[in-house]
């Protein structure tokens, strides 16, 4: 074309700006670009430089052999090579120098046309003719143009901080160490959020809360020191944070959210303020290479599932003053050998040490009066269970936990070495996941039952056959489930509640019923195979 579209007029102003090439150890862009262009490139510059990109460029003259060697590092240890095309660039051997070396060392290159009609050199036509390429327009459109090849660079060139106001709204930054600036008391929700190269940041003396998600999946944040002016911590704040080792919480009481820390899963070291009361539900929840925990001395509440799946957790010392241990509190912590609870505690909830395969024993003092199901399901190591006697609400017979007048059974710990166990005639509903994974062969349950809960015996692999008395009218959901073991089981007619799954994995057991009865049309309905008596 004859006539050629360029962006080689020279701006008033662009002396005025420094656009300083960057010296640090951070991602950068690598411009290259020949002096004559010199006018046209500082356009593009001033967008990099808008948009908080650190660059690179050569602003001395193109001489002197030693110069070759800085050329080739910077190209070396860039993380994007920007490259400007045009008649001049192409005649200069340092660019062409330039390209190859890029070339050489996989460098994703990025080149912009100043006009519409560049001869390349056939050793550079290789490299140059099958990449993608923005081509430079008139100085009033340049914007439009140039603003898509901006937005494909790596973002890790990048050294933007937005804020509004108080409040740190995002972050483009792509370096490994922050600071955050004066004057900002909020980080916003998911302003670091996916940050991956971030492994530091100094949040001052002026930050205040920690918006959700703020610095979730900053997957190389080591680690993490909250001052006493960080007074909220956001849901989920720095879940996935998979590379934090050490967590240091200072404020005397902070509002720590939940999901806050879950699935640090390098975490090993967690100091937080004593003056903490509560910890949210899942707050460290997968932390799974947490050994041990020192928790706070006023803390009140542990939140549902806060250390559930901390694999290597050991031993936990709850404080005087907790009231509350939460629905899965340490589900799922498979090491854990020894908890000490206090006589303030009042709640044990649902599933709290469930799956804990290396507890051995639990003292249960005289303040509990709450008790969940499934409390101490899966925990194949426990052989006991002691309650204090001035608890008047539960009480232990034999290691076995009953409440207090017996007429439920809620726990038979899984490792008591015993073939054979008669349930107390005074027991009405065998509950919830009671004697799952038992080693019992015979079981004999009194005709005072009038329930078996979900799980009952869930698990109990060397159960061999059980007598089903007719004061029972319901069996909940895979009550005998996984007893692989399990030959036959009679079933009366005064069973008319049948839960899901009841024999799920129980290939050889035939059911005893009355034809025609509810147990029969059960059998029949779920391919049960069963006989009449």
């Amino acid at each position: 074309m004859s006539d050629k579209n360029t962006i080689s007029e020279k701006p008033d102003d662009w002396a005025k700006i420094e656009l300083n090439s960057y010296e640090g150890d951070e991602p950068y862009v690598f411009v290259s670009y020949s002096h004559a262009d010199t006018a046209a490139v500082y356009e593009v510059l001033k967008l990099l430089d808008r948009e908080k990109f650190r660059y690179w460029y050569d602003d001395t003259m193109e001489i002197g052999e030693d110069f070759r060697e800085e050329l080739r590092w910077r190209i070396e240890h860039c993380s994007a090579f920007l490259l400007f095309v045009s008649e001049a660039s192409m005649r200069s051997k340092y660019c062409g120098m330039e390209i190859i070396t890029a070339f050489k060392h996989d460098k994703k290159i990025y080149p912009v046309y100043l006009t519409d009609d560049v001869e390349i050199p056939a050793p550079l036509k290789m490299i140059l003719e099958n990449l993608q390429h923005v081509k430079g327009v008139s100085k009033n459109n340049s914007d439009k143009y140039i603003g898509k090849l901006i937005s494909g660079l790596p973002v890790e060139a990048m050294r933007s901080l937005e804020t509004n106001g108080d409040v740190l709204v995002r972050c483009k930054d792509g370096s490994t160490a922050l600071s955050v600036p004066a004057g900002v008391r909020t980080i916003g929700g998911g302003a670091f959020k996916n940050c991956e190269r971030l492994e530091r940041i100094d949040f001052g003396g002026e930050v205040e809360i920690l918006q959700r998600e703020a610095f979730r999946g900053c997957k190389a944040l080591s680690r993490v020191f909250l001052p006493k002016n960080v007074r909220k911590i956001g849901e989920s704040a720095f879940r996935d944070c998979i590379s934090m080792t050490e967590l240091v919480v200072e404020c005397d009481e902070p509002e720590i959210g939940e999901r806050s820390f879950e699935n640090c899963s390098a975490l090993t070291s967690i100091t937080l303020s004593d003056g903490i009361t509560e910890i949210y539900g899942g707050a460290f929840n997968s932390c799974k290479a947490l050994t041990e925990i020192r928790l706070p001395e006023k803390l009140t509440i542990v939140g549902e599932s806060a250390f559930a799946d901390c694999a290597k957790l050991k031993a936990v010392d709850v404080p005087l003053y907790v009231t509350k241990l939460d629905d899965m509190v340490f589900d799922g912590c498979t090491e854990l050998e020894s908890v000490d609870l206090k006589n303030n505690l009042n709640k044990i909830g649902k599933n709290c040490f469930k799956d804990c395969m290396s507890l051995k024993r639990v003292d249960i003092p005289a303040s509990v009066n709450s008790i969940g199901s499934g409390v101490f399901r899966g925990c194949l190591a426990l052989e006991r269970i002691d309650v204090d006697p001035k608890n008047k609400w539960y009480k232990s017979l034999d290691n076995v936990l009953f409440n207090k007048n017996k007429s439920t059974l809620i726990c038979y710990p899984a490792k008591l070495a015993a073939a054979r166990y008669t349930v107390p005639d005074s027991v009405t509903v065998i509950n919830d996941w009671a004697f799952c994974a038992a080693p019992l062969e015979y079981i004999n349950i009194p005709d005072s039952v009038c329930e078996i809960g979900e799980g009952a015996f869930y698990a109990c692999a060397s159960l061999k056959e059980v007598v089903v008395p007719d004061s029972v009218t319901r069996i909940d959901d895979s009550a005998f489930r996984g007893c692989s073991a399990l030959t036959e089981v009679a079933l009366p007619d005064s069973v008319v509640e049948f839960g899901w799954g009841l024999f799920s994995g129980c290939d050889n057991v035939t059911v005893v019923c009355a034809d025609n009865s509810a147990a029969a049309k059960y059998c029949e309905l779920k391919n049960v195979k069963h006989k009449c008596r």
